[in-house]
């Protein structure tokens, strides 16, 4: 297979994975083992028809296997101070075995940014609604739910848009 043939398939099994855990994030507040582990696998395996013809490791394998790797680490602090739950950490690994480490980066930086303005929101309408007797402080909105998983995904789509594009800074294209 040509590069731009696996960054084809790459890019519909990413969209169709987003799309799935932003719904069952969102609608029932989980991020399921069933999507992420396939994705992890498939990504590994699409990373090393990135490299050939040629080496194996080159370009396409070394790189979805630093994304895995580097998902586990930035979501892993998260994870272990309450911030995260386990499947937004596999989400993160699974983006990044899939896609690699630059879009991985990306999607965690416009995700986190985007976990801000949903808290932020998730706050206005605490405050609107007083009268509920829920705690309308950002450590009340904690104790409740943010989908965190929604803004992670969403974060995913805006750096692919900006890849595809050309816009993004680290562009493969």
């Amino acid at each position: 297979m040509e590069i731009d043939a696996v960054r084809a398939v790459e890019d519909v099994i990413l969209v169709a994975f987003v799309v799935a855990v932003v719904y069952t994030d969102w609608r029932y507040r989980r991020i399921p083992n069933a999507f992420t582990y396939p994705v992890m696998a498939a990504g590994l395996v699409l990373g090393a028809l990135e490299g050939v013809p040629g080496e194996v490791f080159a370009n396409g394998l070394l790189d979805h296997i630093a994304g895995l790797v580097v998902g586990f680490l930035v979501a892993y602090p998260f994870y272990a101070m309450g911030g995260l739950k386990a499947g937004d950490g596999k989400y993160l690994m699974a983006v990044g075995a899939l896609r690699g480490l630059g879009l991985l980066l990306g999607g965690a930086v416009y995700g986190a940014l985007l976990g801000g303005v949903i808290a932020l929101g998730f706050i206005a309408v605490r405050r609107l609604r007083p009268a509920n007797g829920a705690d309308a402080t950002m450590g009340g909105v904690m104790k409740t739910w943010i989908p965190y998983g929604v803004a992670l995904g969403l974060g995913t789509l805006v750096a692919l848009a900006l890849e595809l594009s050309g816009r993004f800074p680290g562009a493969t294209m």
